[in-house]
């Protein structure tokens, strides 16, 4: 070769190999526009992924090379899209684990990608582009052994600066924060780093490389190894330990108010509560002020599906985790202690009813897991058209309310627990879209009735759901069941699907955006008690709130406590560790609104981030430890 060529071929080394290390630090620097970065320190972790990964690509023989940097980096740059057009939409990012819900959400795909901004898919398809020219410029010609050497001691050097990185970040926080108390370190960025409690705070610290790696470490490989068991094993003993610590629940004015009573359990979708008003949901209203109304309960969103969460929620006491597993992992464990199961071993029978497919959130095993007799689909008993659209299609199907009633093989005068999850008000808000269609058919006054087209749309769909009440009253009198019957409304997330979050804010009447996370929640029975409360209450303090209500004998082991518990000042925790209180709301190291003169106390701050840390703790060990299964084995 002679001296010139040589020399091309080195600048053409060179440029490939900057390349390459430039598409991969632009993956890292891609993310950085759109996931809102705290610190610069995910961007060195990406420039030091960046090195590794070209290291190892310049090693390997040139067609495996290519190939190598093919998938990381498409790998990496496909997910870095999804999480940025995800976290633009809902505020949040994804585990990889999560991603097994998305054919769940493929049939809202067209409706979904309509929401990115036109920056957005122009930066995305750049980088698509950048990788496809760095797959061109992978270096051409043999790799000598010592540039493999050269290669490999450059990706060494970059993997022990990915080792020792972090302990330099971590030193910071100490000299800074001073980490004295627990609840501190948890709040560090070694605490995130280490307890991995949410996927963006994760990723403020140390970037989409190391998010994923860590990510597929933890919450996918480590779990298929004798030592996590091991481990889950050892920390089994810690929630009962939890639940000891606890004041013990103590029977109250309202214990077994409902007792022997059916129930029909719905869950409204979207109903966000500036939906709640005598014009749009006259029928809602009037049960929310004839019965038990709780004016302060929040519905905050774990995992990364909100519907199923608050589904799993109401129903067994127990968020998703938020260790990036999917639900669908723990349909073996044992909920006995959930309400169907409850209700159905005090004689009831128990059954779910709703419009989509078995396999939609693995509704057809995941329900019969948390107790319920069968999951009924809408499509499987001939529904079809408008009867799928409508929630009150249910009560003109013959077959669904002999199964509602349990007159189906002599169950006839058998008590009921029913579970409907509605469909009316779900995303998304436009004209043309099918859901809308229909409600403003149904109700075509909303067109045009506001100037805001979501805001109609959904005001419309409101009115539709409200129809599912009206149908359900009147049927329970048609059928000589209404005076013994409890009916409970409670909503799985706000209106998180309109486009325009300023708007729904201002509908709710609030300036903060966890307090938009609350949501309407009642309990409504025939001459039963007309209440306000005003207690701070989440999802998972509904479960131990019925098992009080009808008075059924417990221990109380549940992630929530009962609402009416004296010894319970209520409370609310996210799953990124921030909490509203009776006296305020805590976020991100800060208070962000008081609703006393003081607001919270150092004191009740310390309390109460300690108590997050555990609470979301305790909520994924109860899941993984198969805690009730435990005890059902001990006795």
């Amino acid at each position: 070769m002679t001296p010139q060529r040589r020399r091309r071929a080195r600048a053409l080394y060179v440029l490939g190999a900057g390349w390459m290390a430039l598409s991969y630090w632009g993956v890292e620097v891609y993310a950085s526009r759109y996931l809102d970065p705290v610190y610069d320190t995910g961007l060195i972790f990406g420039f030091l992924w960046a090195l590794l990964l070209t290291g190892v690509v310049l090693a390997l023989p040139r067609w495996i090379g290519k190939v190598v940097y093919g998938l990381t980096f498409y790998l990496f740059a496909i997910f870095a899209a999804a999480q940025c057009g995800y976290y633009a939409i809902f505020g949040r990012m994804l585990w990889i684990g999560d991603v097994r819900y998305a054919g769940e959400g493929g049939a809202f795909l067209g409706d979904v990608l309509g929401m990115f901004s036109r920056s957005w898919w122009i930066a995305t398809v750049a980088l698509m582009v950048i990788g496809c020219i760095g797959c061109f410029l992978v270096p051409r010609g043999p790799r000598p052994p010592r540039l493999r050497v050269t290669c490999l001691l450059l990706g060494l050097s970059a993997a022990v600066g990915l080792w020792a990185y972090p302990q330099s970040v971590f030193a910071q926080d100490a000299n800074a924060w001073g980490l004295q108390s627990e609840y501190k370190r948890a709040l560090s960025r070694e605490g995130i780093y280490t307890t991995m409690y949410d996927a963006h705070k994760l990723y403020q610290i140390c970037g989409v490389y190391q998010t994923t790696v860590k990510d597929i470490w933890e919450h996918n490989l480590f779990p298929l190894t004798p030592m996590y068991r091991s481990q889950i094993e050892s920390r089994a003993g810690e929630a009962e330990a939890w639940f000891d610590e606890r004041a013990p629940h103590q029977d109250n004015d309202m214990t077994g108010i409902f007792a022997g009573k059916n129930v029909v359990l719905v869950l409204m979708e979207s109903m966000d509560d500036f939906l709640i008003n005598e014009t749009d949901t006259p029928t809602i209203a009037r049960l929310m002020d004839e019965g038990i109304n709780f004016t302060n309960f929040y519905t905050p969103g774990f995992g990364s599906v909100r519907t199923f969460n608050t589904e799993l929620c109401i129903n067994t006491g127990l968020y998703l985790p938020t260790n990036g597993r999917y639900a669908f992992d723990y349909c073996t464990n044992d909920f006995s202690e959930s309400l169907p199961s409850r209700f159905r071993a005090a004689g009831y029978s128990a059954q779910s009813f709703h419009y989509n497919d078995p396999m939609f959130y693995n509704r057809g095993v995941m329900e019969p897991a948390m107790g319920y007799e069968a999951y009924n689909s809408y499509m499987n008993f001939g529904m079809v058209g408008d009867a799928l659209l409508s929630d009150t299609g249910l009560f003109e199907n013959e077959e669904l309310m002999d199964l509602f009633f349990g007159r189906e093989e002599g169950g006839e005068g058998q008590p009921f627990f029913n579970f409907i999850i509605s469909r009316s008000a779900h995303m998304t808000y436009t004209y043309n879209e099918e859901l809308s269609q229909f409600a403003l058919g149904q109700y075509p006054q909303y067109r045009g009735s506001t100037g805001d087209e979501e805001l109609d749309c959904i005001r419309a769909k409101a009115r539709c759901c409200d129809d599912l009440f009206a149908y359900l009253l009147q049927t329970l009198e048609e059928n000589g069941c209404l005076e013994n019957t409890v009916i409970i409304g409670v909503t799985d997330h706000y209106a998180y699907g309109m486009q325009d979050q300023n708007l729904v804010m201002e509908q709710s009447g609030v300036d903060k955006h966890l307090l938009v996370e609350k949501t309407p929640c009642f309990i409504w029975a025939y001459d039963g008690p007309d209440l306000e409360v005003d207690k701070v209450l989440n999802t998972s303090d509904l479960a131990p709130t019925v098992i009080n209500l009808f008075g059924m004998k417990s221990e109380y082991h549940y992630l929530g406590r009962d609402a009416f518990d004296e010894s319970y000042g209520g409370c609310v925790v996210f799953q990124d560790q921030s909490w509203i209180s009776p006296s305020g709301v805590y976020e991100d190291g800060n208070v962000i609104a008081a609703f006393t003169d003081e607001g919270p106390t150092d004191a009740e701050i310390e309390e109460m981030n300690a108590f997050a840390q555990e609470y979301i703790r305790i909520n994924n060990l109860l899941l993984e430890s198969d805690y009730y299964g435990r005890k059902n084995a001990e006795k």
